[in-house]
C-alpha cells in the first residue's frame, strides 16, 4: 500500500509522501520509509532501529526531531494509521518516541515482510584461514 498522505512532503507534486513497511534485517522491526509521491525517490524515514529498546509487535522507534521534522510527524500520527505508546526509547540520550502501527493495511504489509524475510536463506559469513 502507498496511500498518500497529503500536506506532508510539500516538495514534491502531487503533494504528499507515500508511506511503505518492510524490515531492519538485523531486528526484522518494522522500516518505515516515506516515499515522495511524485517521483518514488526516498524522502526520509519514520523509523529507526534501535536493537536495545524493548518493543511489543508492530512497535517502533520513531525518528528524532533533527532527522524528522515535528510538523510532519505530528501529520503522520494525525492519519490515525499509528498511535503514541506514550512511552520512550531507551537508545537515545533524550528519548525518542515510540509509536504502534494501527493501520490494517501497514500490519498486513509488516506480516508480508516478516514472511520473505523467514524464507531468505541465513547469511553466512565464509572462514578465513
Amino acid at each position: 500500500m502507498d496511500s498518500n498522505v497529503i500536506g506532508a512532503g510539500l516538495a514534491s507534486y502531487p503533494p504528499g509522501v507515500q508511506l511503505r513497511v518492510g524490515l531492519y534485517d538485523s531486528t526484522l522491526r518494522p522500516a518505515i520509509q516515506l516515499i515522495c509521491a511524485d517521483d518514488g525517490m526516498p524522502y526520509a524515514s519514520l523509523s529507526v532501529n534501535l536493537p536495545g529498546t524493548p518493543l511489543l509487535d508492530g512497535e517502533f522507534c520513531v525518528a528524532a526531531d533533527w532527522n524528522l521534522p515535528a510538523d510532519l510527524k505530528a501529520t503522520l500520527l494525525a492519519t490515525g494509521k499509528f498511535a503514541d505508546t506514550g512511552r520512550l526509547s531507551t537508545g537515545l540520550p533524550e528519548g525518542g518516541a515510540i509509536w504502534r502501527i494501527d493501520c490494517p493495511e501497514l500490519l498486513s504489509q509488516l506480516a508480508g515482510a516478516r514472511v520473505v524475510a523467514r524464507r531468505r536463506p541465513a547469511r553466512r559469513i565464509a572462514a578465513l584461514v
